[in-house]
């Protein structure tokens, strides 16, 4: 039995799209967390800093920076009117947004 599912997981995965990378994250591929998973800021700099928004969009008001390398709890994600994906996030005591395309390790 385990091999006709590892099988049949091999040929799936075989046919799913394969999406480019973006920013030093991995992005998205149009599937929402519906846990509360652990992710890290990666930007291109070693001392560079994610913007943490109200919103799905640079449009949105900015909450805070957070620097490279901090760890955020991954809540939803959606594409904003940007056409960039976007994660909902909790940071320490804030809650905001940020680009997917900017965090490692996240559930995509």
């Amino acid at each position: 039995m385990f091999k006709c599912f590892l099988g049949s997981a091999l040929i799936l995965a075989a046919a799913l799209p394969v999406k480019a990378e973006i920013g030093p994250g991995l992005g998205p591929n149009n599937i929402a967390s519906s846990t509360d998973d652990v992710a890290y800021v990666c930007t291109n700099d070693d001392n560079g800093r994610l913007t943490l928004r109200s919103g799905s969009g640079t449009s949105f008001r900015k909450i805070k920076e957070i620097p490279n390398g901090n760890i955020v709890n991954i809540l939803s994600g959606q594409y904003g009117r940007d056409r960039y994906y976007w994660w909902n996030v909790r940071h320490e005591r804030s809650l905001g947004w940020v680009r997917a395309d900017y965090v490692c390790n996240d559930p995509q």
